[in-house]
C-alpha cells in the first residue's frame, strides 16, 4: 500500500534489478509492491522486501510527457509522479491512452489520464468520500445529486509500464463503464467472475494541458496536441449558449419594461370614432361614392403614430377607400388606400366565410397639429350606406416590438445550434448517443 499520513514525500531509494542488476529509483520504497526496471523493463514484485522478477515487458511506445519523479501542485494537492501506464481497449479500433500515477503522501494515489492530448485527473474514494454513495442505474449514475449519462463500456488492457505501483497492475481485470456530466466523468469498475461484486467508482475532471504543465513546471509545447474532442470535454458552445440566453432574457425584460413605460407615459387616445353616411354617386363612375371629410382632431405629441380603422357591414362584397390625412395649418398630406372584402356561403351543407369587414392602416411620425381626413370610398355594393372611421393616436406598435424580440432571439438560437452540433460530435463515438435511434 502507498505510504500515507506523513508530512512530506518519503526519501527515494535505489534498488538493483534482479534481471540486469541496473540500479533505478523508487520514490515510495515502503509503499511499492510492484515496479518496472527502467533499463530492461522487467516487471518486479517485492516478496519479503526482496525484488523478484515476474515478467519482462516491452518498453513504452511513447516518452512520458511528465517524467517519473516530477513533483507539482495540482488542485491544491502536492503530487509526485511515480508510475506510468499505456493502455488500450484490446481489439477496439480506438487508440490507446496514457495514465500517470500521482502520489500524494497524505491520501494516496491519483490517476492523471491523457487521451489524444486531452487530460483528466481521476480521484478515488480516499479523496472523494461521496463516491461510496453513488447510485447506479441502467444508463446513468447519480453522484452528489448530479446525473451522469452512460457514454462507453470497455475492458482496459495494459500495454506497457514504467515506475512503481502498490497493486499488481498486470493481473488487474475489470469491466469499465464511463458516465459523463462534462467537465466530469464517473468510471465504474467491476471485477470478473467471483470478483464481479467488487465495484469501485472514480471521478475524473477535465483539465487543460496548460494547467498540468504549469502545475509540474513543464514546457507546454512538449505536451501532445489535442485531437478532436473527448467524452467529458467542456463545451464552450454551451457556455456561449447560456450567456446568450440569459443576456437575451435580460434584454427582453428591459425592452418590455420600456414598452410598458411608454404605454403608461403616452396612453392611446381616440381622436375620431364616428359613423359616416355613404352616398352613391353614379356620375363619378361605377362603384364610386361621394367623398366626405371627417371632423377635425388634434395630435398633441411632437411625433405620434396614428392608426386609422375603417369598417362597414359588407356582405359578399368589397369596399375600398383612399384616405388623405390633411394638416390644416400647413396643408401637408399623407395618402393611403385601404380596402377589405367579406364573403360567406354554404357549400355541401357546410357554412364558410372569407375575409374581413374592417381594415387598419398605420401612419408613423405624424407631427403635432390639427388634422382631418378626406375619405374617398368605393364599393361593389351601391346600397352600402355607412362607413365607420376610427382614429387613434399613440398606438402601441406591437409589431415593432415583436420584430425586436425576434431579432434578440437570433443569437441564442444560433448558439443553441452550435451547442447541439458540439454535443452531437461528442456522442459520435458512443454507442449510447441520445442523438441517434
Amino acid at each position: 500500500m502507498a505510504t500515507i499520513s506523513i508530512t512530506s514525500f518519503p526519501e527515494s531509494e535505489k534498488i538493483s534489478c534482479p534481471n540486469c542488476n541496473s540500479a533505478f529509483t523508487l520514490y515510495d520504497p515502503e509503499g511499492s509492491e510492484f515496479c518496472v526496471c527502467g533499463f530492461c523493463h522487467t516487471y518486479i514484485q517485492f516478496v519479503d522486501e526482496v525484488p523478484k522478477e515476474v515478467k519482462t515487458l516491452g518498453p513504452p511506445q511513447l516518452k512520458p510527457a511528465i517524467p517519473l519523479g516530477t513533483e507539482g501542485i495540482l488542485q491544491d494537492l502536492s503530487f509526485k509522479v511515480i508510475g506510468y501506464m499505456e493502455k488500450d481497449e484490446g481489439n477496439s479500433a480506438y487508440p490507446g491512452w496514457r495514465e500517470y500515477v500521482l502520489y500524494n503522501y497524505e491520501k494516496g494515489y491519483v490517476i492523471l489520464s491523457e487521451y489524444n492530448g486531452h487530460w483528466n485527473i481521476i480521484f478515488d474514494k480516499a479523496f472523494l468520500p461521496k463516491l461510496e454513495k453513488v447510485l447506479y442505474g441502467n444508463d446513468y449514475v447519480l453522484y452528489d445529486d448530479v446525473e451522469y449519462k452512460l457514454f462507453h463500456k470497455y475492458k482496459p488492457r495494459v500495454l506497457s509500464l514504467a515506475g512503481e505501483f502498490d497493486w499488481d497492475v498486470l493481473k488487474e481485470r475489470v469491466n469499465t463503464a464511463e458516465y459523463i456530466a462534462p467537465p466530469y466523468i464517473i468510471a465504474r469498475e467491476a471485477g470478473f467472475g467471483v470478483k464481479a461484486k467488487n465495484i469501485n467508482y472514480y471521478r475524473g475532471e477535465y483539465l487543460e494541458p496548460a494547467v498540468i504543465a504549469n502545475a509540474f513546471n513543464l514546457d507546454f509545447a512538449s505536451f501532445p496536441a489535442k485531437v478532436d474532442l473527448i467524452s467529458n470535454q467542456p463545451s464552450k458552445a454551451y457556455s456561449d449558449w447560456k450567456w446568450s440566453l440569459y443576456t437575451t432574457l435580460y434584454l427582453i425584460l428591459v425592452l418590455l419594461l420600456m414598452e410598458l413605460f411608454v404605454v403608461w407615459a403616452k396612453p392611446e387616445q381616440v381622436l375620431v370614432d364616428s359613423v359616416y353616411n355613404l352616398t352613391y354617386d353614379p356620375e363619378k363612375g361605377i362603384n364610386e361614392f361621394k367623398p366626405f371629410v371627417t371632423s377635425a382632431f388634434n395630435v398633441n405629441d411632437n411625433s405620434s403614430p396614428l392608426e386609422i380603422e375603417i369598417s362597414s357591414g359588407v356582405n359578399n362584397n368589397w369596399l375600398e377607400t383612399t384616405i388623405v390625412l390633411v394638416n390644416e395649418a400647413s396643408n401637408q398630406t399623407w395618402e393611403v388606400t385601404k380596402g377589405f372584402e367579406y364573403y360567406e356561403g354554404v357549400e355541401q351543407g357546410e357554412r364558410w366565410t372569407e375575409g374581413e369587414t374592417s381594415a387598419k392602416v398605420l401612419l408613423s411620425e405624424i407631427p403635432k397639429g390639427k388634422y382631418h381626413l378626406n375619405i374617398y370610398p368605393a364599393s361593389g355594393d351601391p346600397a352600402r350606406n355607412a362607413l365607420a372611421v376610427k382614429v387613434v393616436s399613440n398606438v402601441t406598435l406591437w409589431r415593432n416590438l415583436l420584430v425586436c424580440l425576434l431579432v434578440l432571439c437570433l443569437l441564442p438560437a444560433y448558439t443553441y445550434l452550435r451547442m447541439r452540433n458540439f454535443e452531437k460530435r461528442r456522442w459520435t463515438n458512443s454507442n449510447y448517443s441520445p442523438f441517434e435511434e
